[in-house]
């Protein structure tokens, strides 16, 4: 059971310190008016989209946003103007994770009726109640980034109970989405932005491979202007930093290398470096957590263990002093004896 809760723990701070550079990354470039409309056009596609221009897309104040079932907002929400002076929102939700969320397709209805009874509420009264009023439509786009493929309703129809049997008499949605795994290497290299080459690292999960792309990324955005290089150096240290715990002034230093146009194959291979040193210094610490969990389960079968022990054992790294331990404690006739013995090894 302890190494259950503990590892369940491990998972979520896991997830936390990869959710934060991937939110930053995508966020911010999707932000500007003209990386959105690319990634409309060349990731999303639907044909109303072509005719888009930058100009017609207005990125909304935080304020407009609303929340799901959960009180998660959406992460972004833009306005968007159609011909004849129609008015459309297109919001999108990052679903920046290693599972797929089930719930997505209800999300979006809580969020979309929401907002709508926000639009409707804020509404003059005499204007809401013409004949020829609209409520704005909105378009839910969900960006998945996932390892593995998204596999959840993407229409309110499926999420529902014989659904399909229904036709157009039961309410219906459904979302566009953008799963990063469909999505080849090719097609994303095509063109040149920020948000493509973010979605191009993106795709390598596995440390050293990660460091080729960066390296990769690295020549293409040369092309780019100052603030677009900043903007993908930026999203980079905030992955590194996540993957090498936070060795800020050693990443800041390859960044550096790399910014002032040094040799690209000794930037990757700092970054490389960087990378394995904090895998080995992982298999180290997972040795040591695996000790102090047999030293935690041999003591538990003799008696009560309390919090300041329990502590003393999962803080120590030293696996020589570990092991002295766990033969301690499997010779141990009660909790109190290993705790008084253990402290000659401290």
């Amino acid at each position: 059971m302890e190494k259950i809760k503990q590892m369940e723990e491990a998972e979520k701070q896991a997830l936390a310190s990869v959710r934060m550079p991937h939110d930053k990354g995508y966020k911010k470039s999707l932000s500007r008016p003209g990386e959105f409309l690319h990634f409309l056009k060349k990731y999303v596609k639907a044909d109303w989209m072509m005719g888009l221009e930058e100009s017609d897309l207005v990125l909304c104040d935080k304020e407009m946003l609303e929340r799901d079932y959960e009180g998660k907002e959406a992460d972004l929400l833009y306005r968007v103007y159609m011909p004849e002076g129609r008015e459309v929102y297109i919001f999108i939700l990052q679903e920046l994770q290693s599972y797929v969320d089930y719930t997505m397709i209800f999300r979006i209805l809580v969020y979309i009726v929401n907002t709508l009874v926000k639009y409707f509420l804020d509404t003059n009264k005499n204007e809401r109640e013409r004949a020829g009023f609209r409520l704005p439509a909105m378009v839910p786009i969900v960006f998945y980034n996932g390892q593995s493929k998204w596999t959840a309703a993407t229409s309110m129809r499926e999420y529902q109970n014989n659904g399909t049997i229904f036709g157009d008499h039961i309410l219906n949605l459904e979302y566009y989405l953008v799963d990063l795994t469909d999505v080849e290497e090719e097609y994303i290299l095509s063109t040149n932005t920020v948000l493509d080459n973010i979605m191009y690292c993106d795709k390598y999960r596995k440390k050293l491979e990660l460091a080729g792309a960066i390296r990769a990324a690295y020549g293409r955005i040369r092309e780019l202007g100052l603030q677009e290089r900043e903007e993908f150096r930026n999203w980079v240290k905030y992955v590194l930093l996540s993957v090498s715990k936070n060795k800020e002034a050693v990443i800041n230093e390859i960044l550096s290398w790399a910014g002032n146009g040094e040799d690209d194959m000794a930037f990757e291979y700092n970054i490389v470096r960087v990378l394995r040193e904090e895998r080995e210094k992982e298999k180290a610490e997972g040795k040591a957590e695996g000790k102090a969990e047999d030293i935690l389960e041999l003591l538990l079968d003799i008696g009560s263990v309390n919090d300041a022990l329990r502590d003393r054992i999962f803080s120590q790294k030293d696996l020589d002093v570990l092991s002295k331990w766990h033969k301690l404690a499997a010779r141990a006739q009660s909790v109190e004896e290993f705790e008084r013995q253990s402290l000659i090894f401290d």
